[in-house]
């Protein structure tokens, strides 16, 4: 609430507003850190849209694809003409073949599908975090813009009007404005560490399911090897190597991703996966090429296990990162509060010698303000 300040002196203003300059102040530091944390969640939530915007593109061509396999998967095999030719003409291993080799290609179309739906909704689902904490420090700036405001108009009521020439004031807000700059930026870099820490554990999520699907192939490879299920093992088999492999391209994908927000993240080296190729081992199935399948699988897995030990280790990093940062913004945030201190105190002196100037009169009184002497 404003002050009536027709009828008061200069030391009955500051009185009365000692407790409200206390309280303006108060909410200013405490609400300081909103300022870089938005404009590094800000960053991130365009960088999200943008990869939005690509998924999106990508499931558009993965629907039209699933749609052309599908129809021609359900062509044939529902070609009883077709069907019939090749039993006449003793081709009807041929004809199961091809048929099995649509039905692989629709699948594995839809496999795409599938992989490219979680990784949209998970891209969704951190824009909806990123928006929320957003909107939440929009809100902490609202509230120390309207305190800075008000500390700018108690100030302002305060000094209006001719006052003696205050010296080292000005140097103190210098030096004030400084650190409070200083501050903001160990804020973004913090930030920006921990948003590329939290991408390197998504990450670390889905490497650690790519791995799990391939130990998966790999029982299954060995089932095979030994001629045990048949078609469902070769089936089991295939699915575990394209959900791994739809897997590692999310970390692939979160890989890069960390290292936009934060380029110190290293890459974390090879992680191809094996693949089931379908005239080898459906159409020309043999023992010899399941196991160099068998041994793809094994070598894929090492990549894997490789792969995820340097993840570790960069999330590590990361770790150690954030910390020496969040000391760095400790000591900015110790200094900030000690230059907002030190001004506070040259304008209280201030504040009174005025008022005390203004009092006894100009005549034989004590300069405004006596620069203090450092021994």
């Amino acid at each position: 609430m404003p002050f009536d300040y027709s009828a008061t002196t200069i030391r009955e203003r500051l009185e009365s507003a000692a407790s409200q300059n206390v309280l303006l102040l108060q909410t200013i530091s405490e609400t300081t850190y909103a300022t870089s944390e938005y404009q590094q969640t800000n960053k991130f939530i365009n960088d999200l849209r943008k990869e939005i915007a690509l998924e999106e593109k990508k499931l558009t061509e993965v629907n039209r694809a699933v749609d052309i396999e599908y129809a021609q998967h359900k062509k044939y095999r529902d070609s009883h003409v077709k069907r019939l030719a090749y039993k006449i003409g003793g081709k009807k291993d041929k004809f199961e073949a091809d048929a099995t080799k649509e039905e692989k290609e629709w699948l594995d179309a839809v496999a795409v599908q599938i992989q490219t739906k979680k990784t949209l909704d998970h891209l969704k689902f951190k824009l909806a975090e990123a928006v929320k904490k957003n909107a939440d420090l929009m809100d902490v700036m609202c509230v120390r813009t309207t305190a800075g405001l008000e500390l700018d108009a108690l100030y302002r009521s305060i000094f209006d009007g001719p006052t003696p020439d205050i010296p080292e004031e000005d140097e103190k807000e210098r030096e004030w404005l400084q650190a409070e700059t200083h501050f903001n930026t160990m804020g973004i870099l913090l930030n920006t560490e921990k948003q590329a820490y939290d991408i390197l554990v998504d990450a670390d999520r889905f490497l650690t399911l790519a791995i799990q699907n391939i130990i998966s192939a790999r029982n299954a490879s060995g089932y095979n090897c030994w001629g045990v299920g048949g078609v469902w093992t070769e089936m089991s088999e295939n699915n575990s190597l394209v959900s791994c492999e739809g897997h590692v391209q999310r970390v692939e994908m979160l890989i890069k991703q960390a290292q936009r927000v934060q380029p110190a993240v290293r890459n974390i080296g090879d992680m191809r996966v094996a693949q089931m190729n379908f005239m080898t081992n459906v159409v020309f199935d043999n023992i010899f090429s399941d196991l160099q399948l068998r041994d793809r699988i094994k070598q894929s897995q090492g990549h894997l296990k490789i792969a995820q030990a340097s993840l570790v280790a960069e999330l590590q990093s990361s770790r150690e990162r954030s910390s020496a940062l969040q000391i760095e913004l400790d000591e900015a945030k110790a200094r900030l509060d000690k230059k907002r201190a030190k001004l506070q105190q040259v304008r209280s002196r201030a504040f009174e010698r005025l008022a005390r100037k203004r009092e006894l009169g100009e005549r034989g009184v004590p300069p405004l303000y006596k620069k203090e002497v450092k021994c």
